[in-house]
């Protein structure tokens, strides 16, 4: 529960920033949606810091402890924004507070994605781990399916230009109900579990060990997180809002209901399919669906930003957005568990999160704002930069080895057989 609610206040900011956003910038610079999509990379700029911080955080103090302390942060964060005083009130400050308020969250985030991975990674049974750490990606889907769900709500309740005004303040308001609720329900578990043992020598969890003795499976976790990230965030950030764009242009405040339907239809979708990938790479192997992930995503994802800003059909949508999203599982649902098999104990929750956090802030968080501030909806530029993204993650899945020998079998953990 804590990982669901961690994601669902991160993405509350996606899902709303087209409305909040003359609420913090001036309303007539057509610029305002460029930036606050600005900041929400900022958020993805200082989860290193937080992957870091949480990371050690983790493998010194037991991955719940490391997780339940990120998600109290992002909920912070979200109360401060749901009270936070418009740019008509306090002018450039309302930006200013954005700005930190972002800051805070991004470095949550940056703590809680490798807490959750290896928690979940740890936990399964040899031959069943892809299927139980594929449900940390069903979570961040369904922060998705949660922040989709208000906004449909809100917007069967009430109009546009509402929203604008205040109906965003009680999506986040619900957020950091959510982070409360989670809290209580993570009161009794157990926050001290400690890394399995390893001996001395090996059990240093520093940047400083990582680059020197795991520098070969950092910078593999960095070249496989660079297209799948920035795919993630384009096809669940910047596709629904082009969605919705496209029927409110077509049919006004009806338009933009329906799509946002169709979304949430295609999200939870995406979330049943999450564990299924990973059960499949159970069977037969991460790289074979990595693969497929960089082949289809390089042959697809241009199309896909082509046909969402044309096609107005809820029907066609859905099955195009079904159709992306099943090649995005080839990559979510096994990501996680692909990068924690790389590394031993001692240093997995620093590995994974850091190079995972470095390369989503350079692709992920940054995809939605390189798309708005292009000047085309469709630009070539742009899918021409996704394409090549996604080639560095299909030679990285190339690059890994086959077989089933993991740091998560070794005795103690310690060893790093791949890649």
């Amino acid at each position: 529960m804590p990982n669901l609610v961690q994601w669902f206040n991160l993405y509350l900011y996606a899902t709303f920033a087209p409305y909040f956003r003359t609420e913090f910038f001036d309303p007539a610079s057509t610029d305002s949606l460029v930036y606050v999509y600005g900041l929400f990379a900022l958020t993805f700029v200082v989860r290193p810091l937080g992957s870091w911080l949480f990371g050690r955080l983790a493998d010194a103090r037991g991955r719940q402890f490391a997780l339940v302390a990120a998600v109290t942060l992002m909920s912070a964060g979200s109360v401060a924004l749901a009270l936070t005083p418009t740019v008509h009130a306090i002018g450039a400050w309302a930006a200013v507070i954005l700005a930190v308020v972002s800051i805070v969250q991004g470095i949550a985030t940056g703590g809680e994605y490798a807490a959750a991975t290896v928690l979940l990674s740890e936990s399964g049974t040899r031959g069943h781990r892809g299927f139980f750490a594929s449900f940390q990606a069903a979570t961040i889907v369904g922060g998705l399916v949660l922040a989709q769900a208000c906004l449909l709500v809100l917007l069967a309740s009430s109009d546009r230009a509402e929203i604008s005004e205040w109906g965003w303040r009680l999506a986040f308001v619900a957020g950091g109900a959510a982070g409360l609720a989670s809290l209580w329900w993570a009161r009794g578990l157990d926050r001290t579990q400690p890394a399995p043992r390893t001996p001395r020598a090996e059990r240093e969890s520093t940047l400083g060990a990582l680059f020197r003795d795991h520098w070969r499976p950092l910078v593999w976790v960095f070249l496989l997180t660079a297209g799948g990230s920035a795919a993630f965030y384009t096809y669940t950030v910047t596709v629904p809002s082009i969605v919705r764009e496209t029927f409110f242009a077509a049919d006004g405040d009806r338009g933009e209901l329906t799509a946002t339907a169709v979304v949430l239809a295609a999200f939870v979708v995406l979330m049943v399919l999450q564990p299924i990938g990973g059960a499949l790479s159970d069977r037969i192997g991460r790289k074979p669906l990595l693969i497929a992930f960089g082949a289809l995503g390089i042959s697809g994802t241009g199309a896909l930003l082509v046909a969402t800003t044309r096609v107005t059909s809820p029907p066609v949508v859905l099955v195009i957005l079904m159709s992306a999203f099943v090649v995005l599982t080839c990559y979510l649902s096994v990501n996680g568990i692909a990068k924690a098999e790389v590394f031993p104990a001692h240093i997995r929750a620093l590995g994974v999160g850091f190079g995972y956090a470095v390369a989503n802030s350079l692709f992920g968080g940054t995809a939605p704002l390189i798309y708005h501030a292009t000047s085309s909806r469709h630009s070539i530029e742009f899918i021409a930069y996704m394409t090549a993204l996604i080639a560095v993650t299909l030679c990285a899945a190339l690059w890994m080895r086959g077989g089933s020998a993991s740091a998560l079998d070794a005795p103690n953990g310690s060893r790093n057989p791949n890649p």
